[in-house]
């Protein structure tokens, strides 16, 4: 154990006098570790950061589709209790003449009040009947009041489908009325509250307060805010706490794992006091790490809260500080000895260089016999590098010498290199490349180089054919491998090619990433021949690789320095595959010549697209498109194809505006981040830009499609209230739809699917309605009131109202009046 000690003991202390090699280890160690140890602990910080902002993210995500959902959940409700509100039912019971005497009476009832009672009777009949429809037409709705003021009456739609009314002062649910009372807007979305049932038990209510056009009368909905949470709100995490609060602080909905008294604990004060806010932001709470996520709702004026853990998203890193604890350490141990062993190695080459480079400069200054002149010109070279001198002993005295010594091999090596560069093949390559591009040799450097070379190729009579790889060979453009094996094939098919011929002398070059281009002596054949030619070579590589390459023809060259132009003709050519397709020998000779005619823009055919996008029309749209690109494939001649791309982008431009026009926004179709320029401008084929247009105008219809459903209610809306309150004018449906700037047609065709019936017939009931409560009033004459209500002569008055009632005015006069 001794020995063994000791041995240790010495091999320290030998490594303190070699201070070289000490630094040596050190230096090991540190670019070992360090490098790796920092890029771990900011990937560990870098992480957790991450994470945190991830997880805030996809919570205010989930708040935010949250939020979404319950605005569209109470949007409808809010629609459809305007459309109740403007129920025929509705408003023929709100405006029944003496509705509050028949509601009055008691005992034996006078025969001349029969027929209007029992008309009164009918129009609250008809009301209730509306009020169940509404409420079974959404499942959150528990029940509907509507509160008659003028009345002083209540009539319910309960959640167990009965029918009642009470005195408003009788009812049973009085949480409503102090808002009614003090409405300042429509509708009103109260915080939840617990609301008395009949005939007892209480329940927790959401309500939503419309007022109707008769003054402090009331729309109630009642949603179920259980309901509420359990299919909506709770959806976003059952492990986490959920507030909602209204803008009074009030808590509106809290989950079932949150308590009241742990929400002024997450810090949310500021957060709240900014209306329409949003963020995440995360505090120690409860002994551990909380994540805070909320997010604001403008329609409800609530602010909505998730509280979750962090422990349970950043436990995996922790494990990766721990791995990078460990590791560190083991790092540091293995580097250590690596180090150690790899150091004392490269160390004893020093000594042995060292001797080697003075001997090598014994050598260098003897006199140099039965050597060649390349030699001695070497040596000559070499003799005048500086070589310090050596009367110091020591590491740096050692590194001094070896570094002169490297620097005389590195002058030998660059010599030498020279020389084999010239006659590597690479060297020949280059040349043909050089051939191809624009240069400043002369006809005498070229034939000079050409000789040296031993290239055997003519300088008079040449032509330029260049290859180009299509996409199916290039491997998607990614695999470089495939793509560079794809280009070798090609040009050993075309060194054995039987089309040139035997006699035919030629090169081929691999000039770019996905093209080779061959050169060869092609004298006194013309044109057409050339062509013929192309087109079998071309035939015979295809077969060969069992794929498809285009070929571009270059102009023929009376010498060798006109091989630039014909080369970048041929170049030119090729870009016209997107015109003429994949697979076929182009020319700019053919292009030329086809480029003398004019292509006229079809704007007649863009304008007819747009009009079938506006009125949703995929058939017909996709069917004018196809007509719109059919001009194009019948004028591809004539256009360059650097025109293609432009025109598609004006014809994009104006899709844009039409889908624009119905609120669609195009970038929206493809995904965020998406630019649609970018993505057109990036295909490569009139194919590929037809499809893609294809796709693009059949979701961007089925778009529009839904848009014009969602404004469908609207427009009825507006419509009933024109039909309301302007009765007495001369209206008709053309009058109405320019009012509108819509569609008579489509307005016909909304309005009965709306209200089940045609625009004219609603029109007369609600004159017929106003008639009523002129004729109870009996001021006025029968053709006095028919004027005033819309008809255009007594008789059409007199003929519409006994149609609808079953009564003449007269004879609705003298009970009514």
């Amino acid at each position: 154990m001794m020995p063994q000690l000791r041995i240790w003991i010495d091999s320290i202390g030998r490594i303190k006098r070699r201070k070289f090699f000490l630094k040596l280890i050190v230096t090991t160690v540190l670019i070992t570790v360090l490098p790796s140890l920092v890029s771990n602990i900011f990937a560990y910080y870098r992480v957790s950061d991450i994470v945190e902002e991830e997880t805030g993210n996809n919570k205010l995500q989930y708040l935010n589709q949250t939020i979404n959902t319950l605005e569209i959940l109470l949007n409808r409700i809010k629609e459809n209790s305007n459309l109740l509100a403007l129920n025929r039912s509705f408003i023929s019971f709100e405006n029944f003449p003496n509705g509050a005497y028949y509601e009055s009476l008691q005992g034996a009832i006078p025969k001349e009040d029969l027929p209007a009672l029992y008309a009164y009777l009918e129009a609250k009949k008809n009301t209730f009947l509306t009020m169940n429809s509404f409420k079974l037409s959404d499942q959150f709705v528990d029940s509907v009041y509507f509160y008659d003021s003028s009345k002083n009456l209540v009539i319910t739609s309960d959640n167990d489908r009965s029918n009642r009314q009470f005195r408003r002062e009788d009812f049973y649910d009085q949480g409503w009325y102090e808002a009614v009372q003090n409405m300042q807007m429509n509708p009103v979305f109260l915080d939840t509250r617990v609301a008395k049932q009949y005939p007892q038990g209480e329940k927790e209510l959401l309500s939503v307060i419309y007022k109707s056009k008769k003054a402090n009368n009331a729309i109630i909905v009642n949603l179920d805010a259980s309901m509420i949470y359990a299919d909506i709100i709770s959806k976003l995490n059952a492990n986490d706490d959920m507030y909602v609060v209204s803008s009074s602080g009030n808590i509106v909905f809290r989950s079932q794992a949150s308590g009241k008294d742990d929400f002024p604990r997450i810090g949310l004060s500021e957060a709240l006091q900014h209306a329409g806010g949003a963020g995440s932001y995360s505090i120690e709470l409860d002994g551990g790490k909380k994540l805070v996520s909320y997010s604001s709702s403008k329609l409800l004026d609530w602010t909505f809260v998730n509280v979750s853990d962090m422990g349970v998203y950043t436990q995996g890193t922790i494990d990766i500080k721990q791995t990078i604890t460990y590791t560190a350490g083991a790092l540091i141990l293995f580097s250590l000895l690596l180090s150690y062993f790899s150091s004392r190695s490269l160390y004893k080459p020093i000594s042995r260089l060292n001797a080697l480079a003075k001997g090598r400069e014994e050598d260098d200054i003897r006199p140099d016999r039965g050597k060649g002149n390349d030699h001695q010109d070497f040596r000559h070279r070499k003799r005048s590098v500086h070589v310090p001198d050596h009367t110091h002993k020591g590491a740096n005295d050692e590194l001094s010498v070896i570094g002169s010594f490297v620097s005389s091999t590195i002058d030998e090596r660059n010599y030498y290199k020279e020389r084999l560069e010239e006659s590597l093949p690479f060297q020949l390559e280059r040349f043909k490349q050089s051939l191809l591009q624009r240069h400043a040799m002369s006809l005498e450097e070229i034939e000079a180089k050409k000789d040296y070379l031993g290239l055997d190729i003519s300088l008079h009579d040449l032509s330029v054919f260049l290859l180009s790889i299509d996409e199916e060979l290039a491997s998607n453009g990614e695999d470089m491998l495939a793509q560079d094996l794809c280009k070798i094939k090609i040009m050993d098919a075309l060194r054995d090619s039987k089309v040139l011929g035997q006699d035919t002398a030629f090169f081929v070059v691999n000039v770019e990433k996905d093209k080779v281009a061959l050169v060869f002596h092609f004298p006194g054949k013309g044109r057409q021949p050339l062509f013929h030619l192309a087109q079998q070579l071309l035939d015979e590589v295809n077969a060969r690789l069992g794929a498809q390459c285009s070929l571009g023809v270059g102009s023929i060259c009376k010498g060798i320095g006109e091989l630039p132009l014909a080369y970048e003709e041929a170049a030119e050519a090729l870009k016209y595959r997107i015109l003429y397709g994949k697979g076929y020998v182009i020319s700019m000779d053919d292009i030329r010549a086809d480029n003398g005619q004019t292509f006229i823009y079809p704007s007649q055919l863009e304008e007819k697209l747009n009009n079938y996008i506006r009125t949703a029309c995929l058939e017909e749209a996709l069917s004018t498109f196809g007509a719109f690109v059919a001009e194009i494939e019948a004028c591809k001649n004539k256009l360059h194809y650097n025109q293609i791309l432009p025109i598609f982008i004006q014809l994009l431009t104006s899709i844009r505006h039409s889908f624009s026009s119905f609120g669609t926004d195009i970038e929206i179709l493809f995904g965020d981040g998406t630019d649609p320029y970018r993505e057109l401008l990036d295909l490569e084929s009139l194919d590929h830009i037809v499809l893609w247009f294809q796709s693009l105008i059949t979701r961007g219809i089925e778009c529009i499609r839904q848009e014009i459903h969602a404004r469908g209610n609207q427009h009825i809306a507006k419509i009933i209230e024109i039909l309301e309150n302007e009765y007495d004018k001369d209206i008709s449906l053309s009058w109405v739809a320019e009012r509108l700037n819509l569609n008579p047609a489509y307005i016909s065709r909304l309005f009965k699917q709306s209200t089940g019936q045609p625009f004219i017939d609603y029109l007369k009931q609600v004159r017929v309605d106003n008639s009523k409560r002129l004729l109870a009033e009996g001021r006025l004459k029968i053709n006095e009131i028919g004027r005033q209500v819309g008809f255009g002569s007594a008789h059409y008055f007199i003929k519409v109202f006994k149609e609808i009632t079953g009564l003449t005015p007269g004879e609705y006069k003298k009970i009514y009046s």
